[in-house]
């Protein structure tokens, strides 16, 4: 039996083709599916895309299941039924799980073990599994939380910018880094690009590389934001800690997303402000198969791990 596994997230939907050893025999990527961006019409024309694209290959043979790992499932009664729907249909009577994106990011990153993954990407939030119990912390959407993420870095950044232009902070990489992005002459500008801007989560996301950039150039604001944004991502992780982790002397703590493309710049001060009890420790696998192995758990098979 072969698999496609598909990882739904705020800047893109994934989809994975795997064989019978789990090894990766195709990969490509699709908009976001996200239904608060692109309704559910367009999250059902996705899913369906990109099931039939995968099926025309003729990688995945007659019988194949696919493990759909999408952002915002479980956080709603109708949009969390439209997923359902969506997936259904698109999985044609093949088997299916359905998880958020968030679980199948634990799944993947720590490959099915105990332990707490952080995704921090277009947004952000965490999830920790122990013996049987489950929690997550964060994932509040752009307009009220999504700390750390790429929609939070994209406003940080912004408001660093002003706050550079008018002498608030020492001026530094990152006034002349928006400056060129935004393609402005007045520092004033930015205010009609906020004003057109701010609530589309994707445009915002799409600054959030520039404060990795500008903290490379030694700009305090920057690096800063990055500081603070590992800080926040701690507070998730301790609190799963405390709700399901409570006397646990070792706790994995695993993260996926494009926030942490920043590298040691926000990896270091992550691990630092991690609970003692906690260790830093690189994903296992990209989030794409994290579904795919929650289905074959469920289907009574022995997990392939594909180390």
């Amino acid at each position: 039996m072969r698999w496609l596994g598909v990882d739904g997230g705020g800047t893109k939907t994934a989809f994975t083709l795997y064989d019978e050893n789990m090894s990766q025999l195709d990969r490509f990527e699709l908009p976001t599916c996200h239904y608060a961006q692109v309704g559910y019409a367009g999250m059902q024309r996705v899913f369906n895309e990109g099931v039939q694209r995968a099926e025309a290959s003729g990688a995945l043979g007659a019988e194949f299941g696919i493990g759909f790992g999408i952002c915002g499932y479980g956080e709603g009664v109708e949009s969390s039924a439209a997923i359902e729907d969506a997936a259904l249909g698109a999985a044609g009577g093949h088997p299916f799980s359905l998880v958020n994106d968030v679980e199948s990011a634990w799944a993947a990153g720590l490959a099915m073990c105990d332990g707490i993954v952080i995704i921090a990407g277009t947004g952000s939030i965490a999830y920790g599994a122990c013996e049987g119990r489950s929690m997550r912390c964060g994932g509040w959407d752009y307009e009220l939380g999504d700390e750390g993420s790429g929609g939070w870095l994209g406003k940080e950044l912004l408001r660093a910018f002003t706050r550079q232009s008018d002498g608030r902070e020492p001026r530094g990489a990152i006034h002349s880094l928006v400056r060129r992005e935004l393609d402005i002459a007045n520092d004033f500008e930015v205010i009609e690009f906020a004003q057109k801007n701010m609530a589309s989560r994707s445009r915002i996301s799409q600054l959030a590389p520039l404060v990795a950039e500008a903290a490379r150039a030694e700009d305090a604001s920057a690096r800063a934001i990055l500081e603070h944004a590992a800080q926040e991502e701690a507070e998730m992780v301790a609190a799963i800690v405390r709700g399901i982790f409570d006397g646990c002397e070792r706790i994995p703590v695993t993260y996926i997303g494009g926030t942490f493309k920043a590298d040691d710049l926000v990896l270091e001060p992550l691990a630092a402000a991690l609970p003692r009890c906690c260790e830093l420790v690189p994903p296992q696998f990209e989030p794409d198969r994290g579904a795919v192995l929650i289905l074959q758990k469920r289907l009574g098979m022995r997990s392939i791990s594909g180390l």
